[in-house]
């Protein structure tokens, strides 16, 4: 094996979006290229219990998985133990996805046990306003990322991060002589079809994402219903977990007479039928003051974009530069913001919105090739000697 990969959720896993799926397409990546992997991930999947089998990462990839129980979000299994030290002790270097779950711990504490070199990509675990909430609300878990999380991270070949944003956060806590590797999510545009402008009448937006405070999606209703045309139609997908700003969500819902669907959680085939019949794809998080968190990276942006889809984001996440490739609109944290970036959207001609559609596409297969970027991580991965390195080499490698 060229390296061992610890993951605690892995496709085709449900529910559990975002690093898994990371998880996925980088492993991927470096299969394609001939690399030899073991992998380590829960058995876990909101459809039931997944099989070894199931998981199609190609035939370099070894993939063994553990029994979880209990604490199902965090991976939790105690066959997990012997499966991770089994790993690190024959892997020559450990690629971690994750911080502070069952199976990342695990792997990186072992992997500083038996003086294995390892990489961690944090999957904004340690965003600036994150950590502050930890730090204000959580103790126990303070404690946890204090005494486990931030010296094995220390230990670490390099910690992974995607955007600026999450550099920040890793540098406010480990220090700014934190070795860095700042390299973007990938996505692989073979696998997203580009569908035709929607002729539907009226802009059809998209939500795809957790119904919950800091993906900013109620500040945002609360916006699009004061500027929507009578024609114009919100579609929200993406799991809910109850609690008052649910309520507040189906109020608004309500409020919009028939103008907003909430289709719940939806398969693969189904998000990519969604955005096809949608004008634009909308991210506003961070935009509620009192949740204001921001995405480390925002993978669902980058697959409106290989899809065709033009995209609505909140200032402050890794796509402030969106505008300058003309793909989207960006708008301020605030309301008015929100309501001047819905108008200039209204405002588009299929043909201006078709520029767009094929401008997001083309930066997607330029800028994020899961293969090119792959091979950057797996240039500083390889390197056991990088630890010695001073931090500024490390990042932009």
């Amino acid at each position: 094996m060229d390296v061992g990969i610890v993951t605690t959720h892995i496709p085709p896993a449900k529910g559990y979006g975002g690093v898994s799926v990371t998880a996925s397409v980088l492993t991927k990546a470096w299969a394609e290229q001939g690399h030899k992997m073991v992998l380590v991930a829960s058995d876990e999947s909101m459809a039931g219990r997944m099989r070894p089998e199931q998981v199609c990462l190609g035939e370099q990839v070894n993939v063994r998985l553990y029994h979880c129980y209990g604490l199902r979000r965090w991976g939790f299994g105690l066959g997990a133990i012997p499966k991770l030290f089994k790993l690190c002790m024959q892997a020559p270097v450990v690629y971690i996805h994750g911080i502070a779950t069952w199976p990342s711990t695990l792997a990186a504490m072992f992997c500083v046990l038996l003086r294995r070199p390892f990489m961690v990509a944090v999957h904004g675990g340690l965003m600036p306003e994150h950590v502050d909430l930890i730090r204000r609300e959580k103790y126990h878990k303070w404690l946890y990322y204090r005494w486990l999380t931030f010296p094995t991270l220390r230990s670490a070949i390099a910690v992974h991060c995607t955007s600026k944003t999450e550099v920040e956060g890793v540098r406010n806590v480990l220090g700014e002589d934190a070795r860095i590797l700042l390299v973007p999510n990938g996505i692989d545009s073979r696998d997203f079809t580009v569908a035709q402008y929607p002729t539907e009448e009226g802009m059809n937006i998209c939500f795809l994402g957790h119904i919950q405070q800091e993906k900013g999606i109620n500040a945002f209703i609360r916006a699009w219903l004061k500027v929507r045309k009578p024609a114009d139609r919100l579609v929200i997908a993406g799991r809910s977990v109850d609690g008052s700003y649910f309520e507040e969500f189906q109020a608004l819902v309500k409020q919009a007479h028939g103008a907003i669907s909430y289709l719940g959680y939806l398969e693969r085939g189904e998000v990519m039928e969604l955005l096809a019949t949608s004008h634009f794809l909308v991210l506003p998080s961070g935009l509620e003051a009192a949740g204001g968190m921001r995405e480390n990276f925002g993978n669902v942006v980058a697959e409106a974009m290989t899809s065709g889809r033009p995209v609505l984001v909140a200032r402050g996440l890794a796509w402030d530069h969106l505008e300058s490739f003309g793909a989207g609109f960006v708008f301020d944290r605030c309301e008015a913001s929100v309501c001047e970036v819905l108008c200039k959207a209204q405002s588009l001609d299929s043909s201006e919105w078709e520029r767009m559609s094929w401008n997001g596409r083309r930066y997607v297969e330029q800028q994020l090739d899961p293969i090119k970027l792959g091979d950057k991580i797996w240039q500083v991965l390889k390197r056991h000697d990088q630890a010695n390195l001073p931090q500024q080499l490390v990042e932009g490698a």
